[in-house]
């Protein structure tokens, strides 16, 4: 699979012209379509709110500064979402809104670990990771130990006939615990809930290689990454 680099976008005319080029090097071509859809970035949407007349500190960013449980910095104000300008996903604004909401009622709650937060692309094949990339654990500190998988030796990644892409885990070589995971494939991003479980709980590779995985499923291939930390893959 070719990754490609858009150059530049005409729209101009009756058809808008985008110019494209491999990635690798190579000559570019136009291709002409109707429309265009394009996702460049998020800011935080705080203006208009009275938050400088409330006395509410914003960042750099312009967006609203809070606490590990949505306090602000203002008394009886808490923030959630894309304001605070934490992961721009809604998944991170709900988990935000129930942690902000048990503060408010004095219930126990757990802050959030922002870098451990489900991240999902869904593009084709689709993209999903959670935690540290190698260079970001390493610059934390940590020896670690990589396993990769390919979907081309999954078996429901076979029966699909979507064999592109694989599950890496990162863990930490000092207790194998699971600190990062990046993926690329068919419905990776359905895979991201039992890393995520077992890097909140602080389980280690060497437990969850106990957990028995359906056969034939594409969560074999989380399975074999996971062997691959705690000792050697079974079936590549």
């Amino acid at each position: 699979m070719t990754s490609t680099k858009v150059e530049s976008i005409d729209d101009s005319g009756d058809k808008v012209k985008v110019t494209v080029s491999p990635a690798d090097g190579g000559d570019s071509k136009v291709l002409e379509t109707d429309k265009v859809m394009q996702a460049i970035g998020f800011k935080p949407r705080t203006e208009g709110f009275g938050l400088e007349a409330a006395g509410v500190e914003l960042t750099d960013r312009g967006a609203i500064e809070i606490d590990g449980r949505g306090r602000t910095n203002v008394d009886g104000v808490y923030a959630i979402g894309d304001v605070t300008a934490k992961l721009m996903l809604a998944h991170t604004a709900e988990a935000q809104g129930i942690v902000a909401a048990e503060t408010i009622a004095d219930a126990e709650t757990m802050e959030i670990e922002y870098d451990f937060i489900p991240r999902a692309t869904y593009c084709h094949p689709q993209i999903a990771s959670m935690g540290y990339t190698e260079e970001q654990a390493k610059e934390r500190g940590h020896e670690i130990k990589v396993a990769k998988f390919p979907f081309a030796a999954n078996g429901k990644a076979a029966g699909l006939g979507e064999t592109v892409g694989f599950v890496k885990v990162i863990a930490d070589a000092e207790h194998n615990e699971i600190i990062g995971a990046h993926m690329i494939g068919p419905d990776v991003t359905e895979l991201l809930p039992v890393l995520n479980l077992a890097q909140r709980w602080d389980l280690t590779a060497d437990e969850v290689s106990r957990s028995i995985f359906a056969h034939p499923t594409l969560g074999e291939s989380v399975k074999e990454a996971v062997h691959g930390i705690a000792g050697h893959m079974i079936n590549f």
